[in-house]
């Protein structure tokens, strides 16, 4: 079912075929739910969203129109969620933040087996001077290198509201302000 493309699945969820809508929420779980953590720093919120997400497309499957653009569908429809969430809470965005152990919610440490210990470390700071240069970078930039992880940059754009040479600057700006910050602590 891996091999079919968002746009076959969507023809069968329509269809009635449960295993189509599991397979597009298997795809987009991860990117997904990752970009709205990101967003939200609550785990419980954004689980909330990442399911409002997905249910208000399956009541939409119908008007849905499969034309190769369901990431750029979802991630807009998340990202509508996330600022209506900031807006109904009366809650302030900051992309600063960071949790009790002083790492931040914009990036997730994913463990993998370490060769050898001290790379481990080593890669384990690498990871942790990036994370803190990226949150010393303005919002706008900040958001387009989070939103490269998971989309092209035409993608983004089309998401943000911004024409692409703009997100195309703010995600140059930002690689070389961190390059400087990180050659600055060096």
């Amino acid at each position: 079912m891996n091999a079919l493309s968002d746009d076959e699945l969507v023809l069968r969820c329509r269809q009635g075929d449960p295993d189509g809508f599991a397979e597009l929420l298997y795809r987009y779980k991860n990117p997904l739910y990752q970009y709205i953590l990101a967003m939200v720093r609550d785990a419980g919120a954004a689980d909330d969203i990442f399911q409002d997400v997905f249910l208000a497309f399956y009541r939409r499957l119908a008007q849905y129109q499969p034309e190769g653009k369901l990431k750029s569908y979802l991630f807009t429809s998340a990202r509508n969620k996330v600022w209506n969430f900031f807006r109904d809470g009366k809650q302030e965005v900051s992309l600063d933040d960071t949790n009790e152990d002083g790492t931040a919610y914009l990036q997730e440490n994913i463990p993998g087996p370490d060769p050898q210990p001290l790379d481990g470390l080593e890669r384990e700071e690498t990871a942790r001077r990036i994370r803190e240069a990226s949150l010393r970078l303005p919002p706008a930039q900040r958001e387009v290198i989070y939103l490269k992880q998971y989309m092209t940059f035409k993608e983004a754009a089309q998401l943000l509201g911004r024409p692409l040479g703009t997100v195309l600057a703010d995600h140059y700006r930002g690689i070389l302000k961190m390059r400087k910050m990180l050659q600055d602590e060096a």
